[in-house]
């Protein structure tokens, strides 16, 4: 084990920290951190690509190290090559085991000695020993060179090896957005073994590409089968929702959380649902914990802060609305996204007081600042044309939707809730011809600087990109996909000042927008190391 490999161990007990680094050390890892609970381990793996993570499963109020797991991949925290390994008692391997196919690298059962740790570390460092190359390609922002990679180690991969690449060239297809040729891919693999990772991995493509009857099958499947699997549980609820079953996609959320209660991104899909549905005690529950677990998250959102003072007051409690807008003002001091939903808030409460001259001021004024910013999130504008609709003003609401939708014409969430809010006026038509008007409008654009970049037109694609940004300044997936042409031009082409402040200035927005994008930080470090290759000051600039 190289002397450089950093290693980061979550766990609550301080002498069995001091044990794990203690092995880790005599293995010849060159430095250990420590995280005694998740927020701060979410913190660390955010800053530092680490080597080897080992993690306690019992990590108390019901989260466990699964869970960690499953949320770190979604986050795109761990790189291809980190072995991440679950530290477990004997009672608890039946319970980790039953999901081994779609999580951690390795298992450590407790009791165990020094030699044990050794011995299964060595093995899953060396299984994931080919990965280094497509970990290059992939912090480099290269999804393509990164598949690439993959295929080279394929050709010499041992049976054993061939999982981890065919799983990580499957995720790399879908980051790339091509769900198409990821569906084919993952149907390839089940032709040859019937691989839980494969089903999954299908099921998502399909759900991109709209196809939900197969999706909803596969998602089913993997549930039944595989019942720790928390993400068949999210991708079926979407399935269903997307479907338009809110009822019993509310059910499988209901019956996620008796397993995963402490996930705020499942619990505000339960409350969303829930809303929609009519079970308003359901969604204030669900969004009140939502809340409260947002709170101590690095991928905080304003906005559900909103979705739960909107539940309150369906509910005519214009007490607890407001008592929700004050947490939201002291939870995001100083941010202005959050002072505009927690008035926008306000408002909506003055407004079903009747005291609507209070209330179009708060809402008008709110709305306004929040349009006038490039990064303003999708969810919060979705908020401030929720709040313009009570003010009877359709059409500030429809320009606010149209931003909502040019951000982020591709979340299912933000989608639904344009559909919820048309509906909700008895518009629902109008609705369905924003999301797909948006959607039309963002591929074109995309496609085309794609489609340059792949004929070899690297500048081409840049200045494309370019021009799309300033039509959609606060589309993450743009604003990512910029940077990377911006960058990979710069690498291949030369030195290009301007090209890296627009890379720079893209990550930035996009990191304000979502600060859990793993894509954005990849990029960051991407624009770092190419400051560094052409010998410039990463802070003041300037040329090679």
């Amino acid at each position: 084990m190289s002397q450089t490999s950093r290693a980061l161990i979550i766990e609550p007990a301080s002498e069995v920290r001091a044990m794990l680094a203690r092995g880790l050390l005599e293995a010849g890892v060159g430095e250990v951190d420590y995280a005694a609970r998740t927020g701060d381990a979410y913190g660390k793996l955010k800053q530092t690509p680490y080597d080897i993570v080992l993690c306690e499963y019992d990590l108390g109020q019901s989260f466990d190290g699964l869970h960690f797991f499953e949320a770190c991949q979604t986050q795109h925290l761990l790189k291809p090559s980190c072995v991440f390994m679950i530290v477990t008692g004997e009672r608890r391997l039946s319970q980790v085991m039953s999901a081994a196919e779609l999580t951690p690298d390795a298992y450590l059962l407790k009791p165990f000695s020094g030699s044990e740790l050794l011995e299964r570390l060595a093995r899953a460092i060396a299984r994931k020993r080919q990965l280094r190359a497509i970990d290059d390609a992939s912090r480099a922002g290269d999804y393509l060179a990164a598949i690439a990679a993959c295929n080279t180690e394929l050709s010499g991969a041992t049976p054993a090896e061939r999982p981890d690449l065919l799983r990580h060239k499957g995720r790399l297809l879908g980051l790339l957005g091509e769900h198409a040729l990821a569906r084919d891919f993952y149907r390839e693999q089940l032709a040859d073994g019937d691989w839980p990772w494969a089903q999954m991995g299908l099921a998502r493509s399909l759900f991109e590409l709209k196809q939900y009857d197969e999706a909803k099958l596969l998602f089913e499947r993997v549930k039944t089968e595989h019942e720790l699997v928390m993400d068949a549980y999210d991708g079926l609820a979407r399935t269903l929702a997307a479907q338009g079953d809110g009822e019993a996609a509310q059910a499988v959320l209901e019956q996620a959380v008796t397993r995963s209660p402490l996930v705020a991104r499942r619990q505000r899909a339960r409350g969303r649902l829930a809303q929609r549905n009519g079970a308003l005690d359901v969604a204030q529950a669900a969004l009140s914990q939502a809340v409260q677990l947002n709170r101590g998250s690095f991928w905080r959102d304003p906005a559900l802060y909103g979705e739960l003072a909107r539940v309150q007051l369906a509910q005519g409690d214009i007490g607890a609305a407001r008592r929700t807008a004050a947490q939201l003002m002291h939870d995001f001091r100083g941010d202005e996204v959050g002072q505009a939903v927690a008035e926008m808030i306000e408002g909506a409460s003055f407004m079903q007081s009747g005291e609507k001259d209070k209330a179009r001021k708060l809402i008008t004024g709110a709305a306004t600042r929040l349009a006038a910013r490039d990064d303003a999130p999708a969810g919060a504008l979705l908020e401030a044309a929720q709040a313009c609709v009570t003010l009877g003003d359709g059409g500030d609401a429809e320009k606010l939707v149209r931003r909502a939708l040019s951000n982020r014409h591709d979340d299912a969430e933000i989608v639904a809730g344009v559909e919820a809010l048309y509906a909700g006026m008895g518009r629902p038509e109008a609705g369905a011809a924003l999301i797909q008007e948006a959607a039309r409008d963002i591929i074109e654009l995309n496609n085309e600087a794609v489609r340059a970049a792949q004929e070899g037109d690297l500048r081409g694609a840049a200045e494309r990109f370019i021009v799309a940004l300033d039509r959609l300044p606060g589309n993450v997936g743009v604003l990512l996909n910029a940077a990377n042409a911006l960058l990979s031009c710069v690498n291949r082409m030369g030195w290009d000042a301007n090209y890296m402040q627009i890379a720079q200035t893209c990550v930035q927005r996009a990191l304000r927008i979502e600060p859990g994008n793993g894509r954005a930080r990849q990029l960051q470090d991407v624009w770092l190391r190419t400051q560094r290759r052409f010998g410039i000051d990463a802070v003041h600039g300037g040329e090679p």
